[in-house]
């Protein structure tokens, strides 16, 4: 009779020793850990980098956007003023270097409450270490048919100073004559034709870090003062010390992006 072949195959066959087990594959291996948290990290500081430039790009928007409000407001106010001015041979017109002339423009009179539609301003930065421009007014009487009653030669006093923009670090005027020559000194005999106003404007955060020590200030408005020639250009002039000679070591980084100058051409009446 021939072997029965159904028969179950030996009982060591059967046993599933772990020699026999195929390994198990849920988890990761040392070296793919290593490759994730390496890429992980790569992507973390992309990411932040972007975040970065992102964050720069924006706060020195604010910072174009907000010196922009500030300078147009004051040229605005100073455009305003010039464009109005009573420029005649019997009134006194910016004494001394100074930025103050008679204006058809209301002012406060200096005992009374009401308005009049001449006034004497005058603006002014102030001590070395201020860098808020201050617009004094003062009304004044006017006959239409005489001669004001308000002098020939003598510059008035009582008017009374109010602040207009903080963060003023430059403030420059020059007249502008019928030959095409500049010059910082008004010519009553010579009337301008117009005048050149330059004005340099730091953003509110520069400015934080700048009062910080005064002496910065001062320095930095030393500066703009003492590279306007009064013969070229106040916004080439300044643009040139700023490129050649400023040492931005010595002030906060923002300033950088933080400073803008503004440059406009007013003509007279």
């Amino acid at each position: 009779m021939p072997p029965d072949d159904t028969r179950s195959p030996p009982m060591s066959h059967c046993i599933d020793t772990p020699l026999h087990r195929k390994p198990d594959r849920g988890g990761f291996t040392l070296i793919e850990l290593l490759v994730a948290t390496a890429v992980l990290a790569l992507i973390s500081v992309v990411l932040a980098q972007m975040l970065s430039a992102t964050s720069q790009t924006w706060i020195t928007g604010q910072a174009k956007v907000n010196n922009f409000t500030k300078g147009r407001a004051m040229m605005d106010l100073l455009t305003r003023d010039l464009q109005g001015g009573v420029y005649r041979r019997d009134l006194p017109a910016f004494p001394n270097q100074t930025v103050a002339f008679f204006t058809e423009r209301p002012g406060f009179g200096g005992n009374a409450s009401l308005t009049r539609n001449l006034s004497w301003v005058q603006y002014d930065l102030g001590p070395s270490t201020n860098t808020v421009l201050q617009r004094a007014d003062l009304a004044q009487a006017w006959n239409a048919t005489g001669t004001p009653a308000f002098g020939e030669s003598n510059a008035p006093t009582g008017a009374v100073a109010r602040d207009t923009a903080p963060g003023i670090v430059g403030f420059q005027i020059q007249f502008v004559y019928a030959d095409g020559s500049m010059s910082t000194t008004y010519v009553a005999t010579n009337r301008p034709k117009a005048v050149s106003v330059g004005i340099a404007v730091v953003d509110d955060k520069t400015l934080e870090l700048l009062a910080l020590n005064s002496e910065d200030i001062a320095a930095l408005r030393k500066g703009f003062s003492s590279h306007a020639s009064g013969t070229n250009s106040v916004k080439s002039d300044w643009e040139k010390y700023l490129r050649s000679d400023l040492d931005w070591s010595a002030y906060p980084k923002s300033l950088a992006s933080g400073l803008k100058i503004f440059e406009r051409y007013v003509s007279l009446p």
